[in-house]
C-alpha cells in the first residue's frame, strides 16, 4: 500500500515540477528580454556594419527596455564573427548583424565548419546601401574614364583597397575591374574602416565602400567619389553618376544590413526581436538618420530575407568564381 502511495506521489511530484517549469518558461517568454542583449558584428569598428547596428541598435535598445551591446569580431572576411555567433548559446540573448559577407562566406571558404541557411535564423534587413567609386583626393583623375584610362595605361601601378579578400568592398571592385576591363594591386584590410582611413592617407588609390562609411569624408574633401555603383543616383550624392551614367551598365553593387538569431533560439524570443526591430525601423526618427547614412530601410519579413540571401550569394558565387578567389570544391 505504501509502495504505491510512494509512487503516485513520485508521479505528483515530477507533474508539479514539469507544471511549474511550463510556467516559469512562459513567464520568461512573457517578460523577454529581461537582461542586456549581444549583437554581434563580424567586422571592426567604423565599417558600415557597424554604424548601420549601432543606429538600429539604439533604438530596438529603447523599444524592448534592455541594452544592447554591440561586439565587434573583426577578421577573415567576416567568417570569424558569424562563426562566433554560431557557437554562441541560443537564448535569445546573442544575436549575428548579419551582412553582404553572408552572400560571399561559403564561396571564399568552402567547407565551413558552419552552415548559414541551417545554422541561423534570419529576422529582417535593416537596409541596403550603395557602394561607391572613391579616390584619393589627389589622384589625377576626375571622373570614371579617366581613371579607367590611367589603369589601362600603366596596368597593375593602382592600388586598391579593401575591407579583406573576397569583402563586400573587395566583391565590389572586382564587379567594377571586371567590367571596366583594368588591373590594379589588392590591397586587403581588417575591414571598411581602415580601407577608407587609407585612401584618406594616401595609402592606396582606390577603393569602392558603402556610402554610409564614407559620406563624411567625402563631404569633407579628404576623398573624390567618381560613381556610385547602382541603377540611381543617390540622394545625398545627387551629383555624383552612377557607372551606368559614366558608361559601365552591369556593375551594380549594393550592401545589406541585417540581424540573424541562432539555431535553437526560442521562436518566441525571435519573434520577439522582429517586432521590435520592425517597430523601431519605422520611426521617423531612425529613418531620418539612417537616411541621413545614405541607407534605404527595408524591413522585411524573415522569408524574404531568407529569400533575398539566396538569390545574392548566387550572384556573387559567379563575381567570386570569375575573380580566381573561390573555394568551394
Amino acid at each position: 500500500m505504501w509502495q504505491k502511495a510512494r509512487s503516485w506521489l513520485g508521479v505528483l511530484l515530477l507533474a508539479t515540477a514539469v507544471s511549474s517549469s511550463s510556467v516559469c518558461a512562459d513567464a520568461q517568454e512573457a517578460n523577454y528580454p529581461t537582461r542586456t542583449i549581444r549583437w554581434i558584428v563580424p567586422w571592426p569598428a567604423g565599417g558600415t556594419t557597424d554604424v548601420v547596428a549601432r543606429l538600429v541598435a539604439q533604438k530596438v535598445s529603447e523599444v524592448i527596455g534592455q541594452p544592447i551591446i554591440i561586439d565587434n569580431r573583426g577578421g577573415a572576411a567576416g567568417m570569424i564573427g558569424i562563426n562566433a555567433a554560431v557557437q554562441s548559446t541560443p537564448d535569445g540573448y546573442t544575436f549575428l548583424v548579419s551582412d553582404s559577407a553572408l552572400s560571399s562566406v561559403a564561396s571564399l571558404n568552402g567547407k565551413l565548419p558552419f552552415d548559414p541557411e541551417k545554422d541561423l535564423i534570419p529576422i529582417t534587413i535593416f537596409v541596403t546601401v550603395p557602394h561607391a567609386l572613391v579616390v584619393r583626393k589627389d589622384l589625377p583623375v576626375n571622373s570614371v574614364k579617366e581613371l579607367t584610362a590611367l589603369a589601362k595605361e600603366k596596368p597593375k601601378t593602382l592600388n586598391f583597397g579593401s575591407g579583406g579578400i573576397a569583402s563586400p568592398l573587395h566583391l565590389a571592385g572586382e564587379l567594377f575591374r571586371a567590367r571596366a576591363g583594368i588591373e590594379w594591386t589588392h590591397v586587403p584590410y581588417r575591414g571598411s574602416g581602415p580601407a577608407i582611413a587609407a585612401v584618406v592617407s594616401g595609402e592606396v588609390d582606390v577603393a569602392t565602400p558603402t556610402l554610409p562609411s564614407m559620406i563624411g569624408q567625402a563631404k569633407s574633401g579628404n576623398m573624390r567619389v567618381l560613381a556610385v555603383m547602382t541603377a540611381k543616383r543617390s540622394p545625398s550624392l545627387p551629383d555624383v553618376p552612377t557607372l551606368a551614367e559614366a558608361g559601365l551598365p552591369n556593375a551594380e553593387a549594393f550592401a545589406y544590413f541585417g540581424l540573424h538569431a541562432i539555431k535553437g533560439t526560442p521562436q518566441a524570443f525571435v519573434e520577439a526581436m522582429y517586432k521590435a526591430c520592425i517597430k523601431a525601423l519605422n520611426t521617423p526618427e531612425l529613418r531620418e538618420r539612417l537616411r541621413e547614412q545614405a541607407a534605404d530601410v527595408v524591413a522585411n519579413t524573415p522569408a524574404e530575407y531568407a529569400a533575398f540571401v539566396k538569390a545574392d550569394t548566387q550572384k556573387w558565387r559567379d563575381i567570386i568564381h570569375a575573380a580566381g578567389l573561390s573555394k568551394e570544391n
